[in-house]
């Protein structure tokens, strides 16, 4: 309990970084979601990270990167963008 005080108290202070913080610059953020629209959403809906495993997620990355023709540089920052909001370090994805 007192742990758990401390941290609020730490959080509110802005002394603890919040968990949720991403580990991407503002230029790969904008970047990854440059990509997303024009080549992710350009051609299905969003299909939600979060609900398939990691494997089938890797599987379907893969597939969709070769098929949309995605840039290696592409490829990099957008599984980046995709994996930190996975772990819930970005909150919202660009639809």
């Amino acid at each position: 309990m007192r742990y758990l005080l401390l941290m609020i108290v730490l959080l509110l202070a802005g002394v603890a970084a919040p968990a949720s913080a991403s580990d991407l610059s503002e230029k790969e953020v904008a970047a990854a979601r440059k990509t997303y629209v024009a080549k992710c959403a350009k051609c299905h809906k969003f299909h939600e990270p979060k609900n398939y495993s990691e494997a089938e997620w890797g599987k379907w990355m893969a597939s969709m990167s070769r098929k949309s023709k995605l840039k290696s540089e592409q490829d990099a920052v957008l599984r980046k963008y995709l994996e930190e909001y996975r772990k819930g370090k970005i909150e919202k994805i660009p639809r």
